[in-house]
């Protein structure tokens, strides 16, 4: 086949951030699949800044291995504001179609959401060649942003709700990454014939128990035998982090050190709070690469999973969290729904409620039964292991978009 891929953050493990997109392409290459990936410049968790001048930047090929990579321009100031993020996304709108003209036509094309802005200009193009279609929703945009208090002008709404409309009406299957998506769209009148659960698996041969790996870290970074309190990931307004500051805040235990890794627009604001409150006890570190995750999640005792306490993160699964599991760490979850079910039934954690209190509480109890934290983290990797192998979620995608492909013309 020959398949199109869009989405605007594509990057390799050697970048910080998602890779479920990269991991796919490469899985489908290597099945003798021809691959085009149409991707925006700036990765989701990389600030810096491309140097050439933008009407040098409207269009670049570059091959990722086996697959073919088209770069279109898009406005990279997406870390400052919230403006800057939705410009970044009407930029690669009106440049993603761009991309996907200039490639051969495809035989089926992946548009993984959000942002949606591009997905919209994307299906037009598809409407026009007649390609096949198949949208992945990753999350509910707008209704995401409108819970989260980010999206408020009612006119822009009602743009966005009609853009998912139309997407959900005439691409050819929607795929959900998490079952409480799924059952979301299902709710509001999609038919079920229409809509497809496949969830973000783990690369089992990057995320595994490497407790030499942790050492280093441990090493590196002079953490000795202190209690690590981990959050490796996005730092954004979804990410509830706050919550993990306050909790240090209230933790008198100096041996306990509250680790955050990771970027996003929220981090300048928690580096202020740490200055401000001089928070001695947490640690605020650069993004690091995919590949260099399973390093810093193994050189923790406890790994943190939080999200905003709002209705639609319900149907949330965090990467982070089947990361953490997959290294075999125990986890704790302040998340309801879906991700709570997650470490209640694999056993491989603590679910509490979204408060500081309540994350206090929880660290010292786990903090004084390490046999507890052993078993926790040995229930998660078994739990993974089973259920979130990243290899069967390939060959699903790739089943799936065969049977589109080679089912009736697009509408």
């Amino acid at each position: 086949m020959k398949i199109a891929v869009v989405y605007q953050y594509y990057q390799g493990h050697s970048a910080p951030g998602h890779s479920l997109i990269y991991e796919y392409t490469q899985h489908l290459a290597e099945q003798g699949h021809q691959v085009t990936v149409i991707s925006g410049e700036t990765g989701y968790m990389r600030p810096d800044q491309p140097r050439r001048p933008w009407y040098k930047r409207l269009l670049r090929i570059e091959h990722d291995g086996p697959v073919k990579v088209v770069r279109t321009y898009t406005y990279s100031e997406l870390h400052r504001s919230y403006l800057g993020r939705l410009i970044s996304f009407i930029s690669f709108s009106l440049t993603a179609p761009i991309g996907l003209l200039r490639a051969d036509k495809p035989d089926v094309l992946l548009a993984s959401s959000p942002p949606i802005f591009p997905m919209f200009s994307i299906w037009l193009v598809c409407r026009l060649r007649r390609i096949p279609m198949v949208f992945e929703v990753r999350d509910l945009w707008p209704e995401s942003a409108i819970q989260m208090g980010l999206l408020r002008n009612r006119a822009l709404i009602a743009v966005m709700s009609w853009m998912e409309r139309v997407l959900y009406d005439h691409c050819d299957l929607v795929v959900a990454l998490t079952q409480g998506i799924h059952d979301d769209i299902e709710r509001r009148g999609w038919p079920a014939n229409k809509l497809k659960v496949i969830t973000c698996g783990v690369d089992l041969e990057m995320l595994f128990p490497d407790l030499c790996a942790g050492r280093t870290i441990r090493l590196e970074h002079g953490w000795g035998d202190r209690n690590v309190i981990l959050y490796l990931g996005a730092m954004g307004q979804a990410n509830n982090l706050d919550l993990m500051l306050d909790a240090a805040g209230r933790y008198e235990d100096k041996e306990v050190l509250f680790v955050l890794v990771g970027d996003g627009m929220q981090r300048p604001h928690l580096e202020a709070r740490i200055r401000a409150e001089c928070l001695d006890n947490v640690v605020i570190l650069p993004s690091v690469p995919k590949a260099m995750a399973r390093a810093y999640i193994n050189a923790a005792d406890i790994c943190l999973v939080t999200l905003m306490d709002i209705p639609l993160f319900q149907g949330a699964i965090p990467t982070k969290l089947l990361d953490y599991m997959a290294c075999e760490r125990p986890v704790l979850c302040g998340i309801e729904g879906e991700a709570a079910e997650i470490v209640s039934v694999s056993g491989a954690g603590v679910v509490f409620p979204p408060s500081s209190d309540q994350l206090v509480i929880a660290i010292r109890a786990l903090l004084l039964d390490p046999e507890r934290r052993r078993s926790m983290g040995e229930n998660g990797g078994r739990y993974v292991r089973a259920h979130f192998n990243a290899q069967v979620n390939r060959a699903k995608m790739e089943a799936t978009l065969d049977k589109v492909a080679n089912s009736l013309p697009s509408r």
